[in-house]
């Protein structure tokens, strides 16, 4: 009587243990995907932000680095020019620390050029075309942003919740219970001690917040807002320097 209560107890205990933990890893492996996808996410984002710095080093180059003309241009539209390429040096140094020429003929080959009469006019026409694309990757990017911190701060409710639901140092405490022979894990003492590296081991790895890796910026004014300040720009960054003008224009089609 006693042996055959002793195997029912054993089988129960067994398979409490088995439901648990298959509760316990079914919902880590849905939480562990779900991180995943927003990891991808994020890669996505990132090659939205590269785009952000590819077109303030155009703005940047259109220019001609003039201080006076990039203080106007962040004045104009609320964004911090200056700052931003500094930024991509450190976020992608691989392609921003190479030399400006490299960099400009590189972020030139891919623009179309508007048909003009005169060289000045196709500069202006170059100048609006690169804001206009500017402000567009800015809202993508933004808009990405935005749902992602959303997304991540869904995930990380979840996922305190699953810690809540699933606290591993009291699940490995009640097997121990359940076994009624403890574990043969050390002293009494250390127990605790193993079942917390257990439970850090364990843990659902989580990227950190986005703020750490993605800066957020105000979007650019509408053209029309702007237009007669950024004509003035590109017509003074042309006047003053022909040359760097003519060159860009050059590296475009």
């Amino acid at each position: 009587m006693i042996k055959d209560w002793d195997e029912f107890s054993e089988s129960l205990s067994i398979e409490i243990k088995k439901e648990i933990a298959e509760n316990y890893f079914r919902e880590k492996v849905y939480l562990e995907e779900k991180w995943n996808l927003f990891k991808e996410e994020c890669d996505q984002l990132k090659k939205l932000y590269k785009r952000v710095f590819n077109n303030s080093w155009r703005i940047f180059f259109l220019l001609n680095k003039d201080e006076d003309l990039i203080s106007a241009f962040e004045k104009a539209t609320d964004f911090p020019l200056r700052e931003v390429c500094i930024l991509s040096k450190e976020i992608f140094s691989k392609e921003f620390t190479q030399p400006e020429e490299t960099i400009k003929k590189k972020l030139f080959s891919n623009i179309t050029s508007s048909f003009s009469l005169t060289t000045k006019s196709k500069f202006v026409k170059l100048f609006f075309t690169v804001y206009k694309r500017f402000s567009k990757v800015l809202k993508e990017y933004l808009l990405k942003l935005e749902n992602l911190k959303k997304f991540y701060q869904e995930l990380e409710e979840e996922t305190q919740n699953f810690y809540k639901k699933f606290d591993l140092s009291y699940i490995l405490s009640f097997f121990n219970r359940l076994s009624r022979e403890g574990l043969e894990i050390g002293a009494i003492e250390d127990k605790e001690k193993v079942w917390s590296s257990l439970s850090e081991a364990l843990k659902i790895e989580t990227p950190p917040p986005l703020d750490l890796i993605f800066k957020e910026f105000k979007p650019l004014p509408d053209l029309g807002k702007v237009y007669q300040q950024l004509s003035l720009f590109a017509k003074k960054a042309y006047e003053l320097y022909p040359e760097n003008a003519k060159d860009i224009l050059r590296h475009v089609y």
